[in-house]
C-alpha cells in the first residue's frame, strides 16, 4: 500500500530559526543587562539588580519554548485571555437569555451565523445554509457514510486514495475558483445511547417468545453500554464576495445567494460520490441544528435521536433557533464547559515524521470509547500564490545555507529534512497537485472533569503511538471548540498578502 510522509513543521524564522519577536525580545534583554551593569558600577545597586532581573526575563522569553510554543507566541494568547476575562466575555448565556429569540445564537467566534432559507432543486428538500454576513461566507455540511477500508483489497485501497486525491484537486481548483475558501472533514463518535440495534429489534421482531429473539435481545442489551455511532460531515465554506457577480445576476437577494450556493453544492456532492464515498445529502436546518445542539449538550443526544419516529411527535432534529447552548464558559486554561459537558481541544502540531499508510489514524477511531470529534480544516492556496510561496521558501533556505557556511554552523538532520520537504512540495505543485493549508484538531468531551482527564490521556496516547505531537490549546478552548467540535470549517487564519 502507498505510504506517505508529512513534511516536518518548519523551524526556521527570520534568521537562523529565530523570529523577529524572539530577536527583538533578546536584544532588549541584552540592552537591559548593559544598563544593569552601568547602574551597578554607578553605585545604584537596587536599580541594577532590578534591571538584571528584567534582562533575565526578556532573554528567557526570547529563547525558551513552553508546551510546544515559543514564549513570544504565548504573549497574544495570554493577553487575549486576560482581556476576555476582565470584560467577562469568557462566559455565555443563551436560551431565554440570548440576544435574539428569532435567530440561532452561538457563543464566541460563531456568533454571527444566521440561517439562510434554501430549498433543493426538487422543491421540497430544505438545505441548511449558515450565512455569516460580517465574514461574508455561507456554510453547508454534507453527511457522508464511510466504508471499511481496512478489509478492502490493496488494489481497492489504492484506488480509493487516488479517487480522494482527485476530489482534493477538484475542490482546490474548480470550486476554489468558484468561491470555495475552506472545507473541513468532521468525524465524531458519540455514544449510541438510544442503541439503534436494540430499538430495531424491538420494533421489527414478530415472535418475541423465540430463543433467537431472546439471544438477540441479550446481545444488543449487553452491547448498549459500549455502542458508538460514527458520523462524518464534509463542511464547505463559500465566500460571497467572490461570487458577487453571480449573486448580482441572480437578483442580489438572500434567495439569490442560496441559489448560487445550491448549484455548487450539487456538484460537490456528485464529486464526492464519484470517489466512492457514500453521501446522505446536505444537512437540513433541523439536522444541522441537531448536530450543533448535541455537541453543546451531550445529554440531549438520546432525546434528539428518538425524534422523528413513525408515530408522530416532534420532527427529527432540532429547532434551528435552538442549535446553540444555554450556557457555556471557559474553565481555567484548558477546559470549556458547555451545558451538560466539558471539552478539551487538542491541536496536532506535528504530523507523523516517519512513513505511514493511508490508515495511520485507525487506532484513534477504533480504540476509543469516549465522545470525541476529529476535524481536519483545509484551505486551498491559489496556484500563483502557492508557486510564489515555494520560490520564496527555496530562496530563504538557500540564504540560510549560505549563512551557516559563513558562520561555520552545523547543518542538522532536521534542516536537511525541511529542505527536502520544500523541494518535494514544489515538485508536487509542478505535477498539478493543489497546495493546502490545514490543521488537525481533536476535541474530547465528557460529563465531568475526572472523566475528561482520563479520556484526554487516552487520546493523547493513541496520537503519540501514531507518531503525532498533540498540544492542548491553552487559553483558546472556546475558539478551539468552535473550530474542532462543530462542522463549521473554522480554525484557520485568513491568508494575508503573499503568505501561504
Amino acid at each position: 500500500m502507498t505510504q506517505f510522509q508529512f513534511p516536518p513543521r518548519s523551524s526556521r524564522g527570520a534568521i537562523l530559526g529565530f523570529t523577529w519577536s524572539q530577536m527583538t525580545t533578546t536584544v532588549l534583554g541584552v540592552l537591559a543587562g548593559v544598563v544593569a551593569l552601568n547602574l551597578v558600577l554607578a553605585g545604584r545597586r537596587p536599580a541594577g539588580l532590578g534591571m538584571v532581573a528584567l534582562a533575565a526575563v526578556l532573554i528567557t522569553a526570547g529563547l525558551l519554548r513552553l508546551r510546544g510554543r515559543r514564549v513570544t507566541e504565548w504573549a497574544p494568547v495570554i493577553c487575549g485571555a486576560l482581556v476576555q476575562g476582565a470584560l467577562r466575555q469568557d462566559r455565555y448565556r443563551g436560551g431565554p437569555f440570548a440576544a435574539s429569540d428569532t435567530f440561532m445564537d452561538l457563543p464566541g467566534p460563531a456568533a454571527g451565523y444566521v440561517w439562510l432559507p434554501a430549498v433543493a432543486a426538487d422543491g421540497t428538500t430544505e438545505i441548511g445554509l449558515l450565512h455569516h454576513p460580517r465574514e461574508r461566507t455561507v456554510t453547508a455540511a454534507l453527511s457522508c457514510a464511510g466504508t471499511n477500508l481496512l478489509l478492502a483489497d490493496t488494489s481497492v485501497q489504492e484506488q480509493r486514495l487516488v479517487d480522494w486525491a482527485q476530489v482534493l484537486n477538484i475542490l482546490g481548483t474548480e470550486y476554489a475558483d468558484a468561491g470555495l475558501v475552506r472545507w473541513s472533514l468532521c468525524s465524531r463518535a458519540v455514544p449510541d445511547i438510544g442503541n439503534r440495534a436494540q430499538r430495531f429489534l424491538a420494533n421489527r421482531a414478530v415472535d418475541t417468545t423465540s430463543v433467537a429473539y431472546r439471544s438477540l435481545a441479550e446481545l444488543t442489551a449487553a452491547a448498549a453500554a459500549a455502542a458508538q455511532r460514527h458520523e462524518i460531515y464534509l463542511a464547505v465554506v463559500f465566500d460571497t464576495a467572490r461570487m458577487s457577480g453571480q449573486i448580482s445576476d441572480a437578483g442580489g437577494t438572500d434567495a439569490a445567494i442560496a441559489t448560487v450556493v445550491l448549484d455548487k453544492l450539487a456538484g460537490i456532492e456528485t464529486t464526492v460520490a464519484d470517489a466512492g464515498v457514500g453521501t446522505r445529502g446536505w444537512l437540513s436546518p433541523r439536522a444541522y441544528a441537531a448536530v450543533l445542539r448535541t455537541q453543546y449538550d451531550p445529554a440531549d443526544q438520546e432525546v434528539v435521536d428518538l425524534r422523528g419516529g413513525a408515530f408522530g411527535g416532534v420532527a427529527a432534529g432540532a429547532d434551528p433557533r435552538l442549535g446553540g447552548p444555554v450556557a457555556a464558559e471557559t474553565v481555567g486554561w484548558s477546559t470549556y464547559r458547555h451545558d451538560s459537558g466539558v471539552s478539551r481541544a487538542l491541536w496536532v502540531a506535528q504530523m507523523p515524521r516517519q512513513l505511514v499508510g493511508g490508515t495511520w489514524l485507525t487506532p484513534l477511531y477504533t480504540r476509543t470509547t469516549c465522545r470525541r470529534t476529529v476535524t481536519l480544516v483545509a484551505q486551498p492556496i491559489p496556484a500563483a500564490l502557492a508557486a510564489f510561496a515555494s520560490r520564496r521558501e527555496q530562496v530563504n533556505r538557500a540564504g540560510d545555507e549560505v549563512t551557516r557556511r559563513k558562520m561555520r554552523l552545523v547543518r542538522t538532520a532536521r534542516d536537511a529534512q525541511e529542505a527536502q520537504a520544500v523541494a518535494q512540495i514544489d515538485r508536487e505543485q509542478a505535477s498539478g497537485h493543489v497546495r493546502y493549508r490545514y490543521a488537525l484538531l481533536v476535541t474530547v468531551t465528557a460529563q465531568d472533569g475526572e472523566a475528561l482527564e482520563r479520556d484526554v490521556r487516552q487520546v493523547k496516547r493513541l496520537l503519540s503511538r501514531a507518531g503525532c505531537e498533540a498540544v492542548t490549546l491553552y487559553g483558546e478552548q472556546d475558539q478551539a471548540f468552535a473550530a474542532g467540535a462543530l462542522p463549521l470549517a473554522r480554525g484557520l487564519k485568513p491568508v494575508r498578502g503573499w503568505s501561504a
